[in-house]
């Protein structure tokens, strides 16, 4: 069944899409309608935006703007020139919602993720090595004692790649890791979202980890203190 990182990277490309997965998911996550609906209000508003009709002055004497397309000039008198730039100017804005609204969502896909394997904080036993390391040996990584019991390990499909996910017995009770070799931030961004308490962590040359906390009381500075201990841990292999 589709996932919610899944369905959210189907809608941002087309909130309208009628693919029968994406409605039967809708149909079942509360969450990820709402997400559908507030991308729709902004196509409406979008949508309206463009469409401004502006009647031309009737000043007399009023002189049309000239703007060159291809470097053929074409005059466009007053108004409609104001309505063109406003529709330039919203066209930017759009542009930069396209590369900041993925940028943005990294936590959230992370927490959305979460929701589909419920059973990742249910037991406290320690995963057997083996089981460990076949997790952790596409991405080319060890994970040293120091790190923690790790008593959940497992390969998950995540924004078009499979990665590990992994449960760890902190000190603080259990700490979700996800090793995202496939992305990438240039420093620590702890966030705060749907109850869990987390930050993305840089690691030059091997992508960035994601470790979060589902507990009212931790903190900010613990769930970092745990994050770093877990990245120290780690040992990359050729």
């Amino acid at each position: 069944m589709m996932d919610h990182a899944q369905y959210r990277s189907a809608v941002l490309s087309d909130p309208n899409d009628p693919n029968p997965e994406l409605r039967a998911h809708r149909e079942v996550c509360a969450e990820c309608a709402a997400y559908t609906e507030k991308l729709l209000g902004f196509d409406a508003r979008l949508s309206r935006a463009l469409r401004i009709d502006v009647d031309p002055p009737k000043t007399a004497g009023a002189q049309p703007a000239v703007i060159s397309f291809a470097g053929r000039p074409r005059r466009i008198k007053g108004a409609r020139w104001l309505a063109l730039a406003a529709s330039v100017v919203l066209g930017f804005v759009v542009v930069g919602m396209v590369w900041v609204v993925p940028s943005r969502s990294l936590a959230a896909a992370v927490v959305a993720h979460m929701a589909g394997e419920p059973d990742a904080w249910e037991t406290a036993d320690a995963v057997p090595k083996p089981d460990l390391d076949a997790v952790l040996e596409d991405s080319k990584l060890k994970l040293m004692p120091k790190a923690g019991t790790v008593s959940y390990a497992s390969n998950c499909r995540f924004r078009g790649h499979v990665v590990p996910h992994l449960v760890v017995q902190s000190d603080s009770g259990p700490v979700t890791v996800m090793v995202l070799v496939h992305e990438s931030t240039a420093k620590w961004k702890q966030f705060d979202e749907e109850g869990y308490r987390g930050v993305i962590v840089p690691v030059k040359g091997h992508g960035a980890l994601a470790v979060l906390m589902k507990d009212p009381h931790a903190d900010a500075a613990t769930v970092t203190r745990i994050a770093a201990n877990v990245r120290e841990s780690m040992v990359w292999t050729p």
